[in-house]
């Protein structure tokens, strides 16, 4: 009887860390569409659904509590997997966090946009690009802050993929998955940092005299698309977070860092 009440509590838990990260998932969806259309009621949407999110995040957690006194499952796989929901909790419930920030971000570029559209018309030179990272555009080329914003949006897009993998990952206690996913964070650390280079390549130097003078409000628009790169990144890493404790759940393992052989 024991056994079987145990079992149905980590269904439900399983079931409710499932919903988190689709809530999540959905957050982070509508905070890219709204960057993408610059459409500040859904940004206000993403920024309105962090409260569920908080009070799933809870839920879980009291329910993981409660479980493990309840329950008092032996050492193994069933006491790996309940100490490891709180912090994948917490995990999901950060990504929440970086969406409404994201969110959050949108609205404060909105008395700033030109003609209603995050873009910027006068171009500035590509920088040259180092260590073989991804560039905006061959070098030499010229791009816009449109070309950022899509290049954020291509980011967002990756790290939406990695977080849905990641939960893929969890749903089926695929060890091997979350080590893979785990080395991706460092595709999208190159992404992030390409972006914040291209920003800061408009704002700097004798090309952001003509960027400014035809677009004074530039530097706060980049300032918030700054930030909405960083938030990107902190998404992945939280993901990482997540794959660290499914190998956990699965292997026993805690360091999922491949050896250096």
């Amino acid at each position: 009887m024991t056994r079987t009440l145990l079992d149905k509590e980590l269904q439900e838990l399983d079931a409710q860390v499932r919903s988190l990260g689709a809530l999540v998932d959905e957050a982070l969806a509508q905070a890219l569409a709204a960057l993408e259309t610059a459409d500040q009621d859904k940004a206000g949407a993403v920024v309105m659904s962090d409260r569920p999110i908080d009070e799933l995040h809870l839920a879980i957690e009291e329910h993981t509590f409660r479980t493990l006194t309840l329950q008092q499952p032996l050492a193994g796989h069933d006491l790996r997997y309940l100490t490891s929901l709180v912090p994948v909790a917490i995990d999901l419930e950060r990504i929440g966090d970086e969406a409404e920030a994201i969110a959050q971000n949108i609205l404060r570029m909105m008395p700033f946009l030109s003609r209603g559209v995050l873009q910027a018309d006068t171009p500035t030179q590509q920088v040259k690009a180092g260590n073989n990272l991804p560039t905006s555009g061959s070098e030499g080329e010229q791009f816009t802050e449109t070309a950022i914003v899509q290049g954020i949006l291509d980011l967002g897009r990756q790290v939406r993929s990695m977080l849905e993998e990641t939960m893929k990952a969890f749903a089926g206690r695929d060890a091997e998955a979350a080590r893979r996913l785990w080395e991706e964070d460092k595709t999208v650390d190159k992404g992030s940092y390409v972006v914040r280079r291209d920003l800061m390549a408009i704002l700097e130097g004798a090309q952001a005299i003509p960027v400014l003078q035809h677009d004074p409000h530039m530097v706060q628009r980049a300032t918030c698309l700054l930030w909405i790169a960083h938030e990107l990144e902190r998404v992945a890493d939280h993901c990482t977070n997540i794959c660290e404790r499914i190998v956990f759940i699965v292997q026993g393992e805690t360091d999922i860092e491949p050896s250096l052989e």
